[in-house]
């Protein structure tokens, strides 16, 4: 498969950025009665299904039973964070979880350290932790003061987010050997199959699949609009990126979503800006130019 260039890269992230943001809006349109778990695997399930005719029309060798096994672990580490977010949701805030979302990038960056040894680790440190800071103060807004979570809810959430930073550096690392040649549509249709597969059979034993009868057809016209928008299109240049820019700067485009919600809460709902929120805007905005910059000379380690 022919790469895409840095640039194209870069902005298809920044596209993934939008979209992602846009999604929270999305999915608030979504019955707040039906399980949430069923809701996303199915998600996942319609976003792999409308892969599924790409797939087919491509000339591409059969995948083997380690490619199988190397997709279903990467599946596995998307319903590990999906369930392990709406666990921790039934005891904490929206805001907890997104603070401690920041952690991810960072997060990743360790795991690379492992499975993807770079000597430019280190310069990506420091933009890191201004985005991550710029990121917190922009969630912080509007929180009760002294408000702390529980610890089951950090430590449930927190294996989630061990698993998200996981998936993007062995991504990387399937595609340099287990899954060498991969591209990007075969990536997402199998990782999003599995990833759905192991939701829905979670929904099966805990009974959330329930709550499925009361889907009505506007709450499966946005769940349409979800998995084409916000599951199938970012999971395409998720896969489009990695390899071109390292993982821990691919996943710290997650700080432009807390960005795009806070502008669209300034632009479009009319919000006085506070102080907070320009100093949390420009600290994201500089640490991510610092990080694009950064990532120019990076390669991927394929051995």
């Amino acid at each position: 498969m022919k790469q895409v260039g840095f640039a194209a890269a870069h902005w298809g992230m920044l596209i993934w950025a939008m979209l992602i943001a846009a999604s929270f809006f999305a999915a608030a349109q979504v019955g707040q009665s039906i399980d949430p778990i069923l809701l996303t695997g199915l998600r996942l399930l319609f976003s792999a299904l409308m892969f599924l005719p790409l797939l087919l029309l491509k000339s591409t060798a059969p995948i083997s039973a380690k490619g199988l096994l190397a997709h279903a672990v990467l599946g596995l580490l998307l319903a590990t964070y999906f369930g392990s977010l709406f666990e921790a949701l039934r005891y904490t805030s929206a805001v907890n979880t997104a603070t401690l979302y920041t952690l991810v990038p960072l997060m990743t960056l360790f795991f690379e350290v492992f499975l993807l040894p770079s000597p430019t680790l280190k310069t990506r440190l420091l933009p890191m932790l201004m985005a991550a800071t710029g990121a917190v103060l922009l969630i912080l807004k509007g929180s009760a003061p002294g408000e702390l979570p529980s610890p089951y809810p950090v430590l449930v959430f927190g294996v989630g987010c061990l698993a998200m930073a996981l998936y993007s550096p062995l991504s990387q690392r399937f595609k340099a050997k287990t899954l060498k040649g991969r591209d990007p549509v075969a990536m997402t249709f199998w990782n999003m199959l599995f990833g759905a597969v192991f939701l829905l059979v979670f929904c099966l034993f805990s009974g959330g699949w329930r709550s499925g009868a009361l889907l009505s057809v506007r709450d499966m016209l946005w769940l349409v609009y979800l998995a084409v928008f916000g599951t199938l299109a970012t999971f395409w240049l998720l896969h489009r990126a990695i390899g071109v820019i390292s993982p821990s700067t691919v996943i710290s485009y997650v700080y432009l979503n807390t960005l795009f919600v806070t502008l669209f809460h300034w632009f479009w709902l009319r919000q006085q800006p506070t102080l907070m929120e320009l100093g949390g805007a420009l600290l994201v905005g500089v640490g991510m130019l610092a990080l694009v910059m950064s990532s120019r000379n990076v390669k991927a380690v394929t051995a």
